[in-house]
């Protein structure tokens, strides 16, 4: 797949949800048509749109907060582009492939269902936001408690006094729930992408650890271990899924771990939960051999090389 390809690609989901202009749609359809592989990720992706789409409500968004969505989504998109390299190798390519649509899908659907309960607290405590003031307003609709940011002056007339301004509201969030809830898991997830607070994440998989025989939550804890920056997250992450060693996917992740993590104490972590659950594999035991040959860790030398004996 060549660098067009991954571009095009990236836009699938917002073709989807028609957010492309003419031109940048014309030209993603036309390249659909000639690529194979483009056309497999786009039915894929479809798919899961459709899914998505089932008994859903007709929810009005809040225009601001749908525009916060569609940013957060091209960042995300963008980060997850740079880092994850490593599972387009082949052994982990048909595994992770699901989870990939679901971060794009998650995205989509946490600004919906943001929307959805911003709009209510705005019913019963604030006006709606309205950045175009009219004849009979002589100010926006701004909450009390909202914060603007990015504030652009888009048009000013000195003949009239008229200016026009554009810029985006963002209001404090507090939600209950459980963790069963979609809503309380999706903002869990969105607390995992959240690249600037390490706190948050870290919280956030101490959360979803408590309930890990959920498919969503499993992947989520996943992309914790594999992708996160802070140690004390992906450490949580290992936490949370020792319990299901034996499972290929998670399997394919410690291993992951115990080749690239350079913390110690994780790989350490992630070799401990292999052999608990993975009594007498010989299969794993070469790929551990492999995998820690070069390991400066004497400690997971020498578990490796017990694990080796006892599958003799």
């Amino acid at each position: 797949m060549n660098v067009n390809c991954k571009d095009y690609q990236h836009q699938i989901t917002l073709l989807l949800y028609n957010e492309l202009d003419e031109r940048t749609r014309g030209e993603l359809e036309l390249h659909l048509r000639e690529c194979g592989v483009c056309k497999d990720a786009f039915e894929s992706e479809r798919a899961m749109h459709s899914v998505l789409a089932e008994d859903t409500p007709s929810w009005d968004v809040p225009s601001d907060l749908l525009l916060e969505s569609r940013k957060a989504l091209a960042d995300a998109l963008d980060r997850m582009e740079n880092k994850r390299s490593w599972w387009r190798m082949p052994a982990f390519s048909v595994v992770f492939t699901p989870m990939r649509l679901l971060e794009s899908a998650a995205l989509i659907t946490m600004g919906l269902a943001l929307g959805v309960y911003v709009s209510n607290q705005q019913a019963r405590v604030a006006p709606p936001v309205a950045l175009n003031s009219s004849a009979n307003s002589q100010s926006p609709a701004i909450p009390r408690n909202g914060t603007i940011s990015n504030l652009q002056v888009i048009n000013a007339d000195p003949s009239t006094g008229q200016v026009e301004l554009a810029g985006e509201v963002s209001q404090p969030l507090r939600f209950h729930g459980k963790i069963e809830d979609d809503t309380v898991r999706q903002l869990l997830f969105s607390a995992l992408r959240d690249a600037n607070n390490p706190g948050s994440r870290l919280k956030a998989v101490e959360v979803l650890s408590q309930k890990p025989t959920d498919e969503s939550i499993e992947e989520a804890l996943i992309n914790a271990l594999v992708y996160d920056d802070d140690p004390g997250v992906r450490m949580r992450a290992v936490e949370g899924l020792k319990t299901f060693a034996n499972e290929q996917h998670v399997r394919a992740a410690f291993m992951h771990t115990l080749q690239n993590d350079e913390n110690a104490g994780i790989r350490i972590a992630a070799i401990d939960a292999l052999l608990a659950r993975n009594a007498k594999d010989p299969e794993l035991a070469q790929k551990l051999t492999e995998a820690t040959k070069k390991d400066d860790n004497p400690y997971i030398r020498t578990k490796v090389l017990q694990f080796v004996g006892s599958t003799k």
